[in-house]
């Protein structure tokens, strides 16, 4: 076999391998439950809530509710996650894919020797703060 032939090999193989993982991405659904199952969220796989389920016994929970409902939320967010990096280990895993990333990486890499930036003092917090209030009473609040 030929370089080109290889070549050819492996952008055959990978993009086999990038499609499975595109559907594997796709039919992920994290799921997350608090008070006892009483509420359950459902998120796909870049963690957007797609389902919320409520059951009777979830209303006994009052002012708690919103807080079970994020608890729930971020479990299935986590659920997802771990989905993903599983389905994507097919091609974060591939040695071809690794050196590609390593090369793409060090091409784009920040040279370290720039001044790092120094933290605000708490006048220039303050100054920061007193203009950006000042520009808004000026210009209107639009949010």
């Amino acid at each position: 076999m030929n370089r080109d032939e290889n070549l050819d090999t492996d952008i055959a193989e990978l993009t086999a391998k990038a499609h499975r993982v595109r559907e594997a991405l796709a039919a992920i659904k994290g799921t997350g439950r608090a008070a006892n199952g009483s509420v359950t969220a459902i998120v796909d796989s870049a963690g957007r809530l797609r389902d919320l389920k409520l059951s009777r016994e979830a209303l006994k929970w009052g002012d708690r509710l919103p807080s079970l409902i994020l608890t729930a939320t971020a479990a299935a967010e986590t659920d997802a996650a771990r989905q993903a990096d599983r389905a994507a280990q097919a091609l974060t895993t591939d040695p071809r894919v690794q050196a590609g990333l390593r090369t793409v990486g060090d091409a784009l890499a920040i040279d370290d020797a720039r001044p790092s930036r120094e933290p605000l003092s708490e006048d220039e917090i303050q100054a920061a703060d007193d203009a950006y209030f000042d520009r808004m009473r000026r210009n209107g609040w639009t949010e």
